[in-house]
């Protein structure tokens, strides 16, 4: 269902206290110093409003309060928020007129122009209206359907779902790139340490090829020492 405006929301509102049992004292609010002379036999409707204070600022305010009051009475009863029955006892005589602009003062008459908002202005004009809990529960929740507010809730839902597969998505990653650094690592040492590695095995190098050389000049000296004793004892 569509956004309501604060008037409009305030006409339901009426509806559902109580406030407008009819379209008369529906709109009674908004119509001070307005008449409205309705003939149901050819579905015309007529504004009398009162010549002092009369503008075309005020004209346009009754023409959007009867639109919107007439078209909210259609869209809740086709829903089945509310319902309206006619008291064929009790209906008045054609035409008749209702409203609050003085009597027997100057009037400027205007004559509604649009034929489909007049048939449901007479239409409504004569029936009484009844509220259903639909309507209550619809206002309670903010003026939504009840269609509207699951279609919500499951949003909602469905977000917190997306964020809490996002973040575990981008935890994931961290530690997949986490654990790729400290494996490299473990592979590969920094440079200085190598370095003193390096410096190191040249000098256990070096004593090892000195002690081996050593062992080789005792053992020439040893052989030259038994040579020469052998040649003395022939």
């Amino acid at each position: 269902m569509r956004v309501f405006t604060q008037d409009e929301q305030r006409l339901l509102t009426r509806i559902r206290d109580g406030q407008g049992p009819n379209l008369y004292s529906l709109i009674d609010h908004w119509i001070s110093g307005v008449s409205f002379q309705v003939d149901t036999t050819i579905d015309s409707v007529d504004f009398i409003f009162e010549a002092q204070g009369f503008n075309f600022h005020r004209l346009q305010e009754i023409q959007t309060i009867v639109i919107q009051a007439v078209n909210l009475l259609k869209l809740f009863e086709d829903k089945g928020y509310i319902f309206t029955f006619i008291n064929a006892n009790q209906l008045p005589p054609n035409p008749f007129t209702f409203g609050q602009a003085a009597i027997n003062v100057p009037t400027i008459p205007y004559h509604f122009p649009d034929p489909r908002i007049s048939k449901m202005f007479c239409e409504y004009s004569i029936r009484e209206i009844f509220v259903t809990p639909e309507l209550d529960k619809f206002i309670n929740d903010g003026f939504i359907t009840r269609e509207e507010g699951r279609a919500n809730r499951q949003w909602f839902t469905t977000k917190i779902a997306l964020k809490v597969a996002i973040a575990a998505l981008l935890l994931n990653m961290f530690f997949n790139i986490l654990n790729i650094w400290i494996k490299y690592s473990d592979n590969h040492p920094p440079a200085n340490t190598n370095a003193k590695n390096q410096t190191a095995r040249p000098e256990s190098k070096v004593t090892s090829d000195t002690t081996i050389v050593s062992d080789t000049v005792v053992k020439i000296t040893t052989i030259g020492i038994n040579s020469k004793i052998d040649t003395i004892k022939k």
